[in-house]
């Protein structure tokens, strides 16, 4: 049997700047389950993250570039439909990279079966899925956190940050969070029960920002956006601080090329570490966060914050809601 499946495209390479909704378009193609392994999906919720925004230009990266006009990747949950596979059943829920599309049939190799545990389906996209992952490993493989230590935390109000947040206060850390909105400090302290947090909008000097909340330092910095914040960072990091590279959002979308780093000597001086990480180098690292995950979430010391766009067709503005800071916690499509 062939049916169609809707999905979105990218219309062409954005090398700067922050995506239009223009930028994107729903296309349908013609999918069947013919092959021998292979099983038909229904998508039900899809994943909306910021790396996604470095692939839409031409330039090589750790991703390759979307493919003009072809449906777009990303993190899904969906339910089978039909199969042709022996490990899979109709009305298995099953997690996939075949995001941004309503249907689709792929080979079971390509696929995981999810058990909820009695969790929201979706969390497997947000705390449980590549999300918390990659909050888990930057702080406990990478950052190695100790108990008592002061952590700076950038975007905090979005997805990856706010797990970070609430990972590090689970350790019994100091936890500062930066974000973009009023509205997100106030989440950040009064749901997330950080120390501090602050508006950088809102903010003149951030060196004399962090200096007044911070005056001893910050011993571990988790930069999700790079640029002039990670430069105040530098300044105001204890000696042997360790500075974690999970994003760039603010360079990805800068519409001039950046200025580099003016204060390099303090990296010396405080003999600090700075490492960036890909999430996509640890996926067979998840049997102990998958573990510590669920038990948080079942004890709700992990809470869960959404902000949901209804129907494929508005994928697009949901991921230019990202860039621009409108998602409190996880973005995500429901189907």
């Amino acid at each position: 049997m062939t049916i169609n499946s809707k999905f979105i495209a990218l219309k062409n390479y954005i090398p700067i700047g922050i995506p239009k909704e223009e930028d994107f378009e729903i296309n349908e193609i013609k999918i069947s389950l013919n092959q021998k392994n292979e099983v038909l999906v229904n998508n039900l919720w899809l994943s909306v993250d910021p790396y996604m925004r470095a692939r839409m230009t031409e330039k090589k990266n750790y991703k390759a570039p979307f493919e003009l006009g072809k449906p777009m990747e990303g993190a899904a949950i969906g339910q089978v439909k039909e199969t042709n596979s022996n490990n899979f059943k109709i009305g298995d829920f099953v997690l996939s990279n075949c995001g941004w599309r309503d249907k689709f049939v792929d080979n079971e190799s390509n696929l995981k079966k999810i058990n909820t545990n009695n969790l929201p389906l979706q969390s497997f996209l947000g705390p449980l899925g590549m999300t918390g992952h990659t909050a888990y490993i930057g702080l406990y493989k990478i950052a190695c956190i100790k108990k008592g230590q002061t952590i700076l935390v950038s975007s905090a109000g979005g997805s990856v940050g706010s797990l970070v947040c609430q990972i590090a206060k689970i350790n019994k850390c100091k936890v500062i969070a930066c974000t973009g909105s009023d509205e997100k400090v106030e989440w950040l302290k009064n749901e997330l029960n950080v120390d501090y947090a602050f508006n950088y909008n809102k903010t003149e000097n951030l060196v004399l920002k962090l200096k007044e909340i911070a005056p001893d330092g910050f011993d571990v910095y988790f930069d999700n956006v790079g640029g002039d914040f990670l430069e105040a960072a530098i300044y105001r990091m204890k000696n042997f601080g360790k500075i974690i590279i999970c994003g760039r959002i603010s360079q990805m979308n800068a519409t001039k090329p950046s200025v580099g780093l003016k204060n390099m000597a303090h990296v010396l001086v405080k003999r600090l570490t700075i490492k960036g990480f890909l999430i996509f180098d640890h996926e067979n690292e998840t049997e102990e966060f998958s573990k510590n995950m669920i038990k948080w979430l079942i004890s709700e010391k992990i809470k869960i914050k959404e902000t949901v766009y209804e129907g494929l067709n508005n994928c697009p503005k949901a991921f230019v809601d990202l860039l621009n800071g409108k998602n409190i916690g996880k973005m995500l499509v429901k189907i």
